[in-house]
């Protein structure tokens, strides 16, 4: 009885280790600075009529996310000034952050559908699971229990995938968004 105890817990262990994996890789990620940007020569470019360089625009409004557990903080600019937090239930418009690109706005609904629904997975899931190991440990030989933790540890897989989906769809956004930007 202990054996299956500890190999559901173990289940249940892998889909949430793969979502952090895969969120600190993506919080490695850093936006490059125009350090190595060149200048155009004399006469070969015309200067724009304001003067404003169009890489500080870009290097001032482009978007990123950093992730930690549950959540990510989107920032924007090389300074990596916090614009708003996403993450389990956590409803910040990034629709309305990036409605300057159409596509990126398409990549953002996705995000907010999938985070939605990955969310509410997990949550139920994890709920399953843990009543299944309540049933267990109160050594009543319930059929019920191994039920109940295989399908807690199916809504926290289920879950954990469509979070992952969510949060290539933030990415996509992002890319989608700082591609439409001025240079």
């Amino acid at each position: 009885m202990k054996s299956r105890f500890f190999r559901a817990l173990s289940l249940c262990a892998l889909p949430v280790s793969v979502v952090a994996a895969s969120a600190a890789a993506q919080q490695t990620g850093r936006v490059a600075t125009s350090a190595t940007s060149t200048k155009p020569s004399s006469g070969t470019a015309a200067q724009s009529p304001v003067g404003v360089d169009s890489s500080r625009r870009y290097d001032s409004q482009a978007l990123r996310f950093e992730a930690r557990w549950g959540s990510a903080d989107i920032k924007r600019g090389t300074d990596g000034v916090a614009v708003g937090t996403v993450g389990w239930f956590r409803d910040f418009d990034v629709e309305q952050l990036v409605v300057a690109s159409p596509r990126a706005v398409a990549e953002a609904r996705s995000f907010r559908k999938d985070n939605f629904r990955g969310s509410l997975a997990a949550v139920a899931g994890t709920v399953t699971l843990l009543s299944g190991i309540v049933v267990t440990s109160n050594s009543s030989n319930n059929a019920a229990s191994p039920v109940l933790i295989i399908l807690g540890v199916g809504g926290v897989a289920w879950g954990a995938q469509h979070l992952q989906l969510g949060y290539s769809a933030l990415s996509r956004a992002f890319w989608w968004y700082n591609r439409d930007l001025s240079r």
